[in-house]
């Protein structure tokens, strides 16, 4: 779902970044909701629910095959719930969503895919600790490459904390274990998805955090990164990284966040080649006349394969959303987005292949009150590659309706 830019990115981005001046945040964290403002809060509780029903209707390419595309009925049912509570100096976070969904002819592509957040802050004065965990069970396509609905669990750990130096300024340091497991027998294309990705990684990251207007924050950090796999110890590698990332608050006329840095990631097989270069990653929104609302997602970084000749790619791309109101209630949409795989060989130097995935979609949207809207939306995706069973066209006709989202 994203864009290949390659070096044009920085230009754009820099450019958005300088243009932005308006909003706010908390290092490599999205600004947490404060409790007043909840839709059910007393006290010192809080509490956000929210029901989408999304892809109500066709997918032409169920497997996203080259040959002979299979068709059928979809939806999908996503309910959630985020609880604040506040308690002395301490405040809880808990978030729970589930994915319900369904297939009407190839059942076993169904799925019940759940996520879990909790999260403790301490305001201690000038210090401010935080404990987070995270917990995710689906069968989701992993990404662009990984192309199936294969079920996996994603844990994640983390603590650091924030150390007030100045009235703007802060040192942040934080501390990351991040584990992936494929379910034993799970594969893609022949190959065995737990041996290929099973991992941990675990990464450490500091640096210092300038507010620089009430609602804008720059994060300038470096962090260190260790990936090791547990049955394919060549794709085990070191990373390093310098991220200078302006963070924007919700409410800003420019909300989101924009990260534009340098990575270095070195290969511990000696075979396998280094990257050094830009990464990118954008989640950025802008709304024109209270009328317009632009949304946009850039992307690029290192992506593990599981390929065994060609062990990582790198991944660059984009996608713009751009909303429109119309009179009244009515709203039209329309998105474009581009994303390109640049695989790296273990024998060859340079990229050796290149697969791109292009996705274009239209619809329009209704507001039946400030918290209910229902949609009705058309999208292709076509993919390209060198190797001809890879080629793939889906289109996608279906209907939405989201509540508290």
């Amino acid at each position: 779902m994203i864009h290949s830019l390659s070096r044009a990115f920085v230009i754009p981005v820099v450019v958005f970044c300088c243009l932005a001046g308006d909003a706010s945040a908390q290092t490599q964290a999205p600004a947490q909701e404060p409790i007043e403002s909840m839709p059910i809060h007393a006290g010192p509780f809080g509490l956000r629910p929210s029901l989408s029903i999304t892809s109500v209707g066709s997918d032409s390419n169920v497997f996203n095959v080259a040959e002979q595309p299979q068709d059928d009925f979809t939806a999908t049912i996503v309910p959630r719930i985020v609880a604040r509570l506040r308690a002395g100096r301490l405040m809880f976070s808990y978030g729970l969503a589930s994915d319900l969904v369904y297939f009407r002819t190839f059942t076993d592509e169904g799925s019940v895919n759940g996520t879990t957040d909790l999260r403790v802050d301490a305001n201690l004065g000038r210090l401010q600790p935080y404990a987070s965990a995270g917990w995710v069970s689906t069968k989701d396509r992993m990404n662009a490459e990984v192309d199936a609905r294969a079920p996996r669990t994603q844990r994640t750990i983390g603590a650091g904390t924030r150390l007030l130096i100045a009235s703007r300024t802060a040192i942040v340091v934080n501390a990351r274990r991040f584990d992936l497991d494929f379910d034993e027998g799970s594969e893609f294309r022949g190959s065995d998805l737990a041996h290929d990705f099973n991992s941990r990684a675990d990464s450490i990251e500091a640096g210092v955090q300038l507010v620089l207007t009430p609602l804008t924050t720059l994060n300038l950090t470096t962090t260190m990164q260790r990936d090791r796999f547990d049955s394919a110890p060549e794709k085990n590698s070191d990373t390093w990284r310098l991220t200078p990332t302006l963070q924007f608050d919700p409410t800003a006329l420019v909300r989101g966040s924009v990260s534009v840095g340098y990575r270095h990631f070195d290969p511990v097989d000696a075979q396998l080649p280094d990257f050094s270069g830009v990464v990118v990653q954008v989640m950025a929104g802008y709304t024109l006349l209270e009328r317009t609302k632009f949304d946009l997602d850039l992307a690029r970084d290192v992506q593990y394969s599981y390929e065994d000749l060609e062990p990582y790619y790198l991944s660059t791309g984009g996608r713009l959303t751009v909303t429109h109101r119309l009179v009244g209630p009515f709203e039209i949409q329309g998105e474009a987005g581009r994303q390109s795989l640049g695989y790296r060989n273990r024998v060859a130097s340079g990229v050796v292949r290149t697969d791109t995935v292009g996705i274009a979609g239209a619809g329009v949207g209704y507001w039946l009150r400030p918290q209910l809207r229902v949609g009705f939306n058309w999208e292709q995706t076509r993919r390209l590659s060198d190797i001809s069973n890879r080629h793939y066209d889906r289109r996608r006709l279906f209907a939405s309706l989201s509540y508290g989202s």
